[in-house]
């Protein structure tokens, strides 16, 4: 059977979200699909060399990944357009999938296209004006492609309201592993016995970008509360990411007094460790789609609380798998995380319940499935 050769659009300077999850497939798949990767790289260096120049490019090459750079000297370079047109005719791919505002639009700038095109809708961040400006793009650049992937029905919703046509869109969850035993992950960098605890302590874990649609500031408000109406309790809570968030939430930290309860962390490329150690994982987002951390918490049997928002009543129900509370909502969150540190037999059944959702809906090759009937959608029935 002829291998259908896709390439991979991709604004990534790390391992995270969309760059985990096609870097995965990549690697599973390689007896059906032929995988090559192009991301941007912004330079204004004549003397630039495109040798693994971030931690996304050295971990697809290190998977032997083919990856193109696409270099660009600013934010309006439209020279690149040029540039990605190269790449895009070099690589001769069946398939041109897109995973960004900038790709989405750039490639629906391209003229005579000769490739089918499938665009990936993650999600937005709005952490500020100019973002949200370039979020209007895709109100335009997403009614292009042939075909819309998108992680959960409530982002399926949106892009029909902004004009893309429901019968071109397929909800594609993101997925997870969940064979490996994150309670017994060990550690070779010293950071265990940072975070080591003491008798009697909790250890309560969020891990995502540092930006306000990712709620953090109302998880310290929740802690401060607890401090107050449960002193007995004993917990230290890792916030693992970075963004234009972490000055205002350190201070936040410091104001309340938080300063040994609370610890930003900064980002990791793998939290598995601290999944190792995790008596509960909270994620208090505005919005979400499928998040990753959310399914790495499933797969590590970490009782969950998460907010009531986007895509995750689609991964966790609540009362089965999780408990849910309304988003900014400080007081629901004190209230359901002081319940399950509380309440360990209940914290546990829930984690089980929600491991064995993973298994069965998040799972890879659950995943994998998912994505080569969407290609069978696209160019025939070779997957079946």
């Amino acid at each position: 059977m002829k291998r259908i050769k896709i390439l991979d659009l991709i604004e990534a300077l790390v391992v995270s979200g969309p760059a985990k999850n096609t870097l995965r497939f990549a690697v599973d798949c390689r007896d059906r699909v032929e995988i090559s990767v192009a991301t941007f790289v912004r330079t204004a260096e004549k003397n630039f060399t495109d040798d693994s120049p971030n931690e996304f490019v050295s971990v697809a090459r290190n998977l032997s990944i083919p990856v193109s750079i696409v270099r660009e000297k600013g934010p309006y370079d439209f020279s690149v357009l040029g540039r990605l047109q190269d790449v895009i005719q070099r690589h001769n791919a069946d398939i041109v999938q897109t995973h960004g505002i900038k790709s989405h639009l750039l490639v629906s700038l391209l003229p005579k296209r000769k490739f089918r095109w499938i665009a990936f809708h993650h999600g937005y961040t709005s952490e500020n004006f100019k973002m949200r400006m370039y979020h209007q793009f895709d109100r335009w650049s997403l009614r292009c492609p042939d075909l819309v992937v998108t992680v959960c029905e409530e982002f399926a919703r949106q892009l029909v309201s902004r004009g893309v046509r429901r019968d071109r869109i397929f909800v594609v969850p993101n997925s997870v592993k969940t064979d490996g035993n994150h309670r017994e992950v060990k550690t070779t960098n010293g950071t265990s016995q940072q975070w080591k605890k003491t008798p009697g302590e909790w250890t309560v874990l969020a891990v995502g970008r540092l930006s306000a649609e990712k709620g953090h500031r109302y998880l310290i408000d929740a802690v401060s509360r607890m401090v107050q109406q449960s002193p007995e309790l004993k917990m230290k809570v890792l916030i693992a990411g970075k963004g234009p968030a972490d000055s205002q939430l350190r201070e936040q930290v410091s104001r309340n007094g938080l300063d040994q309860r609370v610890q930003l962390v900064g980002y990791w490329p793998d939290v598995s460790e601290m999944f190792s150690i995790a008596d509960l994982f909270v994620l208090p987002s505005l919005s979400e789609g499928s998040p990753n951390v959310l399914l790495e918490s499933m797969a590590a049997k970490v009782p969950i609380v998460a907010t009531n928002v986007g895509g995750v009543p689609e991964h966790v129900s609540n009362g089965e798998t999780a408990i849910l509370v309304p988003p900014a909502d400080s007081a629901s969150l004190a209230a359901a995380m002081t319940e399950l540190l509380s309440d360990r037999s209940r914290a546990a059944r829930l984690a089980s319940a929600a491991f064995d959702k993973a298994r069965l809906m998040f799972s890879s090759a659950k995943y994998d499935e998912r994505i080569l009937n969407v290609y069978a959608r696209l160019i025939g029935n070779q997957f079946g």
